[in-house]
């Protein structure tokens, strides 16, 4: 009996404590890619990331305006998007991060939407909140989990493969956890979540926790500073955002006519020149 009674203490006090106040009301709901093979997950030790319910991690870190920074950490057990042709950028584990800046009184602001290594910065005006919860609603990417605010088609640099975030896949509203840097103990996993490892060209590393991650954790101003303007209502549609996408596939196919054009000039004198 006194095993039990000590097992079941110990499950109490070693379970990390539910998210209470603005950090539960401003969860994100999270709406998948149709298809997508890799929903959001849950922390199942240190270093290893699968199994359910969809958990995200929550925390509050302050402004430098007097304000409140909500960060929410969603993990998923891997990143299978590649480069197409190239195949490139898989790994195992995956921490994607969204976070909210509310005013000194408590009111939503802006939010910050991590999409692979930069953010897309947008007033709350534009983010479309969940009826019953009141809940932003955010959509991932198919693959990448990039988080977008609307859903939609978006375009990337070569070889970078779009992004399709449709919206038309597994719906969830995950349960929320705090934590800190220390807290609960996986937080202070050092190593990285899963066993991917670079190598070209394929796989990419597998990420570190979310308190391992630089600027993202340790300055949210910062991280948001950094991120882009806000595209959420004009890039919606393949194509509408493309402009350094296609100055980029117009230089690499002016480049490729200059050389073809240069190594056939170069036998044609050749076949000129006396013998």
């Amino acid at each position: 009996m006194h095993r039990l009674l000590f097992g079941a203490l110990w499950l109490i006090l070693a379970a990390p404590a539910a998210a209470a106040g603005p950090l539960e009301r401003y969860a994100p709901v999270v709406v998948h890619a149709s298809g997508e093979p890799s929903v959001l997950s849950r922390v199942a030790r240190p270093g290893l990331i699968g199994g359910g319910p969809a958990t995200v991690y929550a925390r509050s870190a302050p402004s430098r305006d007097d304000g409140t920074w909500l960060q929410y950490w969603l993990p998923y057990a891997d990143n299978p998007q590649d480069r197409g042709m190239l195949r490139t950028g898989r790994h195992a584990g995956d921490w994607e991060l969204f976070q909210i800046l509310l005013s000194a009184d408590g009111r939503p602001r802006e939010v910050v939407a991590a999409q692979h290594s930069g953010a897309e910065r947008c007033p709350w005006s534009v983010v479309s909140v969940e009826a019953a919860s009141g809940r932003p609603v955010v959509y991932a990417a198919y693959g990448s989990h990039a988080t977008y605010l609307r859903p939609g088609v978006r375009d990337r640099t070569w070889p970078d493969p779009n992004d399709i975030a449709d919206g038309r896949g597994v719906r969830v509203r995950p349960r929320v956890v705090s934590v800190t840097a220390s807290s609960p103990a996986f937080m202070r996993f050092p190593g990285r979540w899963g066993g991917a490892r670079a190598t070209w060209p394929y796989e990419s590393d597998s990420p570190r926790g979310p308190a391992f991650q630089g600027e993202r954790w340790s300055d949210p101003d910062a991280f948001a500073a950094s991120a882009r303007g806000c595209a959420a209502e004009r890039c919606r549609e393949l194509g509408a955002c493309d402009g350094r996408e296609t100055l980029v596939g117009g230089a690499l196919l002016t480049l490729g006519a200059l050389l073809v054009g240069g190594a056939g000039a170069a036998r044609r004198r050749h076949r000129r020149a006396p013998p």
